[in-house]
């Protein structure tokens, strides 16, 4: 079973650590705050929660696959890929937020 993503962003912080040091996360929403804009932890949560329940999804289908259950072959496929794509977007996403987070903080002031 695979286990939830987490805790390697900031060298060691947890992701809600790191966003409440360096001031973040605390109403700071996209699109202007006061219209309703989600802020980005919580759109960075949703996202991490639904990468984690197609993984999740895809074990199941692939477990009883393998335990021999009537399950279909081909869905059981799909939701293999679907769960490979959305880790690898995720990665490629976190790769990117991080990228920007350390070309701010070696900004001069």
């Amino acid at each position: 079973m695979m286990s939830p993503i987490g805790g390697g962003l900031g060298g060691g912080m947890g992701l809600e650590a790191l966003l409440q040091s360096k001031g973040g996360g605390g109403g700071n929403g996209i699109g202007g705050g006061k219209d309703g804009g989600q802020d980005f932890g919580s759109m960075l949560d949703a996202a991490v929660k639904g990468v984690d329940a197609k993984q999740n999804d895809a074990d199941v289908l692939m477990r009883g696959l393998a335990t021999g259950e009537n399950v279909d072959i081909h869905g059981t496929m799909i939701a293999l890929e679907e769960a490979n794509i959305s880790l690898r977007t995720m990665g490629s996403v976190r790769d990117k937020v991080v990228d920007a987070w350390q070309a701010i903080w070696n900004m001069p002031v």
